[in-house]
Order: structure tokens, then sequence, then C-alpha cells
């Protein structure tokens, strides 16, 4: 059953990735990124953050979540629409 996933009010702004690497080393590798502002809203259908254990093959670091959105998102760099995001946990509620 899908579920909401809110950017809080107190964040202007956050980064969906393509990794759980920082924005800025992001731009070098040119991997993807949407940008979501304060107070929007999403449909998931899976909110994973299950692999916070470093001892795991899927470990991506306890502070991010692995996120399937019910409708892939566009990149802001352009290309194709993408449906599983990183996203920082402390931002959305």
């Amino acid at each position: 059953m899908p579920s909401i996933l809110r950017i809080k009010d107190n964040v202007a702004t956050t980064v969906f990735k393509q990794s759980t690497k920082q924005f800025n080393e992001l731009k070098k590798l040119l991997l993807h990124t949407y940008i979501a502002h304060s107070g929007q809203t999403y449909f998931t259908t899976v909110v994973d953050s299950s692999a916070s254990d470093p001892k795991s093959a899927n470990y991506y670091g306890s502070d991010h979540c692995k996120v399937t959105f019910k409708d892939k998102l566009k990149p802001q760099e352009g290309g194709e629409y993408i449906q599983t995001w990183f996203v920082f946990k402390g931002d959305v509620e």
C-alpha cells in the first residue's frame, strides 16, 4: 500500500540522489539528482531504511533511506525519469 513522504517545513530544499554521497561529490560524478522543496509530498511504494548495518552487503548509511516512488521523477539534469532515490532521513517525515 502506498504511503506519503513529506519534506519537512523547516527544510528549504533537499536533494534526492542516486548515491548517498554528498551533493557536491555527485556533481563531479555526474550522477542524477532531484531537488525537493519544503512541504512537498510524494506517494511512495517502498521506503527501505533497513540496510543501515555496516556489515550488510546493501549498506548505504544510517542517515539515508532508499525510496521507491509511485511515479518516476525527472532528474534536474534531464534524461530518463527515475523511480528509486536515496533520501536524507532528517529532511523527511
